[in-house]
């Protein structure tokens, strides 16, 4: 069997693409509630051994046509320009089925690039980008160590656009806590309804022990929300939407709606349905449903009308009361979410 390198990671919608991975780690490094390449020395690797991966790739996988292609490890665009040609080009030669090439790209590594640029890759076959925004709040991206602010978010968005590039945009309900929750949702869906992404990718948090993110919660900087809370951050955001061409996905494992997604031109409307339709089920049963989501019991708002599974987590909630009758479910919920990242 042929040896290469695969990456940590990929977005959830790249599970069935060929992986390749061209750097390790992410050059910035620095965001307080990310922890994955903390362990890990950025660095690019050497062509030659990137094309050596893609050859070997295509001799083990000879039989199989991929469609797609996710370049690793945190952000390929910070890559030159001519160093990604080559590497799009190899993915050609060796994988002629290829419809799409993508990869992680922060906001700052896209505009330091030319509209130009970004418009040759794309020709060459770089047609997706994943970027993680997170937020379009100022207050929220200096509080989370981002390294860049959302003027940066909006040019970057817009460049990728204007380059004829699909947009995915990476979001996360809840990163500011109960202090920056009305701001976070506000200014979020307004950075977005200037860029119009082609995919707006929900995510809740999930903080870390012993991250940056925990040590602002330890101090006070910062209160975690509830699930229920969270959720109700979800609802002004997409209530703030503008109804566009944008599909809104709920779709990691760690969110709690996994139903709420659609396109905003056409489902938006049904999505906030959904939402309410969580927030006006009894406390009790809020609280219920959050709890089975998180261990597994619940999938969907409609698990819930399902006997076995009710009395399931119902089981679970007297075990867990039991145990610890001051639980802390937000903290509960919390370890969690960020178990599952």
């Amino acid at each position: 069997m042929n040896e290469f390198e695969i990456g940590p990671i990929r977005p959830p919608s790249e599970s069935s693409s060929l992986l390749i991975r061209v750097t390790r780690g992410c050059h910035w490094n620095k965001c307080y509630f990310c922890g994955l390449y903390k362990s890990m020395k950025f660095s690019m690797r050497p062509i030659e051994d990137i094309i050596s991966d893609i050859k070997a790739q295509s001799e083990q996988h000879s039989g199989q046509q991929y469609k797609s292609c996710f370049l690793q490890d945190g952000d390929a665009l910070v890559l030159k320009t001519d160093y990604l040609l080559k590497i799009l080009d190899a993915l050609h030669q060796y994988f002629p089925s290829l419809e799409s090439i993508t990869t992680y790209a922060r906001a700052d590594s896209i505009t330091r690039k030319s509209l130009s640029e970004l418009k040759l890759l794309r020709e060459h076959g770089l047609n997706h980008l994943y970027c993680g925004m997170e937020t379009g709040a100022d207050c929220v991206l200096r509080l989370i160590n981002k390294g860049f602010n959302a003027d940066t978010v909006i040019r970057s968005g817009c460049l990728v656009k204007e380059a004829d590039m699909t947009l995915s945009e990476f979001i996360l309900l809840g990163i500011g806590g109960k202090e920056y929750s009305d701001e976070n949702a506000r200014k979020t869906a307004d950075a977005l309804n200037t860029i119009q992404p082609d995919f707006i990718r929900v995510h809740a948090p999930g903080f870390k022990p012993g991250s940056m993110m925990w040590q602002l919660i330890q101090n006070g900087t910062i209160t975690l929300q509830s699930e229920e809370e969270i959720v109700q951050e979800q609802r002004l955001f997409l209530q703030c939407l503008n109804e566009m061409d944008s599909y809104y996905v709920n779709e990691h494992i760690i969110n709690l709606l996994l139903e709420v997604r659609g396109n905003l031109l056409t489902e938006k409307r049904q999505m906030l349905s959904d939402i309410d339709r969580f927030l006006r089920l009894p406390p009790e049963e809020r609280l219920l449903f959050a709890v089975g989501r998180r261990l597994n019991v619940f999938f969907f708002l409609d698990d819930l009308q399902k006997p076995e599974l009710h009395r399931q987590a119902e089981a679970y909630m007297d075990k867990i009361k039991k145990e610890n009758p001051n639980v802390d479910f937000a903290l509960l919920c919390n370890y969690v979410r960020q178990s599952q990242i």
